[in-house]
């Protein structure tokens, strides 16, 4: 009974997961380590009516006040455009799936009157891979679908605010992000405005973004369950039109090992 507000709550707000075909962030892992042997490892999921996705995440502290974390994101995705064939405009379905893999290490401060607040600092990189299946175009008829890929490298700092109260855990935080798109390809007949899209996308890059994400977590020892949103806040006035502000609810399960030994 004590999971029910959460289960409701978590039911409103996963709907509102959106996702880009260019770019979606990951859940931002937000440390909650206090002291050296912490260690954490949790799965995510995302799921709403045109996103489906999964994580796994994990931190570790080998020292005091130094962490190490590791991330694995993996989306699935679909939505519409519009784009341009024969001199005229249509609508444009499409399909996609987005990977990343992203190491990070960092160091976390404790403090507070009753040591209740985690701040920590991380920066970290990784790489992934984007491919996008466009679906027949309208007129004339057809089944021949294009696709568009590109691998992309990512950096990021991330500083972040956690407090726990009772089972209670919460955190906020920033992450500034560098993301480098590399080698791809692209089927140009997708049509001149979604491949004009593209080549904004590759003549900003690297592209700065900054990130903002919150998490909500119920601890039951040494399980914790977590709601997280992260968003796109900020970016470059020039890509604006690629509308990247992707917002990534996502529901996180976490096991504390360091507890299993307690």
């Amino acid at each position: 009974m004590r999971l029910l507000p959460y289960i409701a709550l978590a039911a409103l707000l996963l709907p509102a997961c959106t996702s880009n075909r260019f770019y979606t962030p990951n859940t931002m892992q937000i440390p909650m380590l206090s002291e050296k042997g912490q260690a954490t490892v949790q799965v995510g999921i995302a799921k709403n009516k045109h996103n489906s996705g999964w994580e796994v995440q994990g931190i570790y502290s080998p020292l005091p006040h130094l962490g190490l974390m590791v991330n694995h994101f993996d989306l699935h995705y679909s939505g519409d455009t519009y784009s341009d064939f024969s001199q005229s405009f249509y609508a444009l379905e499409y399909e996609g799936q987005t990977r990343l893999t992203e190491g990070a290490v960092g160091g976390y401060l404790q403090t507070g009157p009753q040591k209740e607040y985690l701040i920590s600092l991380f920066g970290g990189f990784g790489k992934g891979r984007t491919e996008n299946r466009y679906l027949p175009q309208p007129d004339p008829p057809g089944t021949e679908t294009f696709n568009s890929s590109w691998n992309y490298q990512r950096w990021f700092i991330q500083p972040a605010l956690g407090m726990k109260y009772r089972r209670f855990q919460v955190g906020t935080g920033l992450r500034f992000v560098w993301v480098d798109y590399l080698n791809g390809d692209i089927n140009s007949r997708v049509g001149q405005v979604e491949t004009d899209r593209i080549a904004l996308l590759e003549q900003n890059s690297p592209l700065a973004l900054t990130e903002i994400a919150w998490t909500f977590g119920w601890h039951f020892r040494p399980v914790v369950i977590s709601l997280n949103s992260t968003a796109v806040v900020r970016g470059k006035n020039s890509i604006r039109d690629l509308n990247l502000a992707s917002n990534f609810v996502s529901l996180t399960v976490g096991l504390n090992l360091h507890e299993l030994k307690k």
